[in-house]
């Protein structure tokens, strides 16, 4: 039973302990090599072009800026205006498709699109801060359903069957505001809340100022959500029942973390030794999320000196690659050409090459990471 026996030893048992001891050094081997460090390299290096689409435009209907860009299931883009408030849809090649939206408060009416959704059903869900208000459309644009929020809206993805929101509730007016988690899971839609997560990492009085600056990036990949602060890594993974599961990133070298200010800094600057102006170019932020296949990638940006009133204007820098479900930081400090902006992601990472002058040219990226 205990096996064949010499020299008072099993040699089952010993044949054990030889097998252990292999593992054990293995693991050892194992524990002792470092982990790989992220490559800087060139965004030819880690993307290959797969095409540059030109956007048609209908000349009595021109773009004032491109905004929210959201890549369809089926092929094809859905594209907010920035300043009109007009939902544009193209073909794979970039032709112009439909158009809908006017200004105003009244059904089907919008003052600012800030978001884009597209359900599994294909329906496009416009969300609008300014009226607190999600809005559905069919696939081709035409208006179905709308729903107002006694909350402020500030941002919505696709969760499986589900829309994810980000939402700040309380009284603007009052400028009262709850400190809820910023991330409801809604069913779509009916708009039923299936659960809240993720609360602001700091509060406004332990970071006076932050929250003008901070950007609450988020993306989706399968049940997967992930968020962060904008100001502060890590990126908060949080799993399809809400719960936070893991986090993952880490800054690089280059990397320029913003200062913790004292209150009324800003009030008067001899004191303090800088303006606003002066400020809002010594930190960088991270302003995108973007899941690109089995990849997720962080747009870092700084904010514009010369617009230094609100809203800041943003540039984008440069790129950091994540194997998302490792964590395993790939590439870092990734530069982005001059101007150029981040649209969005999905099958491919898509990339304005002027965000300020038509015509609006979009590089479609393929990351080689993928292959």
């Amino acid at each position: 039973m205990a096996g064949i026996t010499g020299g008072g030893i099993s040699v089952r048992a010993s044949t054990l302990a030889a097998r252990l001891a292999v593992l054990l050094l293995g693991a050892c081997a194992e524990a002792e090599d470092p982990v790989a460090a992220p490559v800087t390299a060139t965004l030819e290096e880690v993307f290959a072009v797969e095409a540059v689409l030109q956007l048609g435009e209908d000349p009595a209907d021109s773009i004032a800026e491109i905004g929210d860009f959201t890549e369809r299931r089926g092929g094809g883009y859905v594209i907010g205006d920035l300043f009109l408030p007009r939902v544009r849809s193209y073909d794979e090649e970039g032709r112009l498709e439909a158009a809908f939206g006017r200004f105003g408060d009244g059904p089907f009416e919008f003052r600012q699109i800030n978001a884009l959704v597209e359900t599994p059903s294909e329906d496009i869900v416009v969300l609008d801060l300014r009226r607190a208000r999600l809005t559905f459309l069919t696939s081709s644009l035409a208006p179905d359903t709308s729903a107002t929020f006694p909350a402020t809206l500030l941002d919505a993805r696709a969760l499986g069957p589900d829309l994810l929101v980000r939402m700040i509730t309380g009284d603007p007016e009052e400028r009262l505001f709850a400190r809820p988690p910023l991330l409801s899971r809604m069913t779509a839609p009916e708009l039923e809340l299936v659960w809240s997560s993720y609360e602001r990492p700091f509060s406004d009085s332990e970071r006076p100022y932050w929250g003008a600056f901070a950007r609450f990036p988020i993306a989706v990949g399968g049940d997967s959500t992930f968020v962060m602060s904008g100001l502060e890594y890590p990126v908060t993974i949080i799993d399809g029942a809400g719960e936070t599961v893991g986090t993952l990133g880490t800054p690089s070298d280059s990397f320029r973390p913003i200062q913790v200010l004292e209150l009324g800094a800003f009030a008067n600057p001899a004191a303090y030794g800088t303006t606003l102006r002066e400020f809002l170019g010594t930190f960088d932020i991270i302003d995108r999320i973007d899941v690109v296949g089995r990849h997720l990638v962080l747009t870092r940006a700084r904010f514009d000196p010369e617009r230094p009133l609100p809203p800041f204007r943003v540039l984008h820098t440069s790129l950091e690659v994540y194997d998302r479900h490792t964590g395993t930081k790939l590439y870092e400090d990734v530069p982005l050409p001059t101007g150029s902006k981040v649209l969005g992601g999905g099958r491919s990472l898509y990339l304005l090459l002027d965000r300020d002058f038509p015509p609006w040219r979009i590089a479609k990226l393929r990351l080689l990471a993928e292959d």
